[in-house]
This record gives C-alpha cells, sequence and structure tokens, in this order.
C-alpha cells in the first residue's frame, strides 16, 4: 500500500497560510476528502508540545501529534518494512534529504497543494489578517436563538 506523511505545518502554511486550529482542520478535512476511499494510507503529523495522541480520521487517514513532527516523519520512514512506498510532504530540507537517504519520495508541499482542489497555495501578506468576530448575530443565528429560548422545558 501506498503511504503519504505529511508535515502539517509546512502543508497549513502552503495551503491557508497558517497552522492554527482553523487550519489544522482545514487541511484534515481536504485529505480526507481527497484520500477517503483510496488504497492509500496517509498520516497527517503535526508539531505539539503534548505530543503522543494519535487520531485515527478514516481508516486510512491518521493525525498524529508529536513533539517534534521533523524527528516523527523521519522515524516512520526508517522504521517502515517498506520505505520506497513511502511519499513525504515537507519543505525541510534535513526531513526531506534525511527521507531520500532512506528511500522515501519526497515532494515539496506547494508542489503537493496544487494537486489538487482545496489546497492550492495561497500567498501570505506581510501581516496576517486576524480573525474577527461579527459584530451581531445574522437573522438566522437570531431565530435560531430565539428558537431555542422559546422552547418549553
Amino acid at each position: 500500500m501506498e503511504e503519504i506523511v505529511i508535515d502539517g505545518c509546512n502543508l497549513a502554511y502552503k495551503a491557508f497560510g497558517g497552522a492554527g486550529d482553523g487550519e489544522r482542520e482545514a487541511l484534515t478535512r481536504a485529505l480526507a476528502a481527497r484520500y477517503g476511499r483510496k488504497q492509500i494510507l496517509v498520516t497527517l503529523v503535526w508539531d505539539s508540545s503534548a505530543g503522543g495522541d494519535m487520531q485515527q480520521i478514516l481508516p486510512n487517514l491518521k493525525v498524529r501529534y508529536a513533539p517534534s513532527a521533523d524527528e516523527h516523519i523521519i522515524r516512520l520512514v526508517r522504521e517502515s518494512p517498506r520505505p520506497r512506498s513511502i511519499t513525504v510532504v515537507t519543505d525541510d530540507r534535513p526531513v526531506g534529504d534525511s527521507a531520500r537517504a532512506l528511500g522515501a519520495r519526497l515532494i515539496r508541499s506547494s508542489e503537493f497543494a496544487g494537486l489538487f482542489p482545496g489546497l492550492q497555495e495561497r500567498k501570505r501578506s506581510s501581516s496576517p489578517a486576524p480573525e474577527v468576530k461579527p459584530s451581531s448575530e445574522t437573522d438566522a443565528e437570531k431565530r435560531r436563538y430565539l428558537d431555542l429560548w422559546e422552547r418549553p422545558r
């Protein structure tokens, strides 16, 4: 089975201009939509100080949180019985060089992002736009709240 191991922060920055919760969610959804029915194992690796957690999103899509995504990606390739079946998605030169030396293929995050809709590379501005909460609820939200509050208990 072919396997894709993705440096989550690299790809999120290339695809969405950031790697916050919203971008992580968007990237996971885009990968699930793209690979959910394919015979390709996808592992999305994120840097996380907590580390260790893994979520199985689909049978073939795993999300891993590691203290060092770079080290975890190299370990996955090193420990694989078939490193030549792995494609590593990263822009980190040392990770890419190590993965190739172990037999894996390499694709840059910007190239990968351009392969399918939902992950086209976006240019980052010099100052990211702040997330702005709407100043008031929409009419639909107001109706929903009124409906909830007016229901008998």
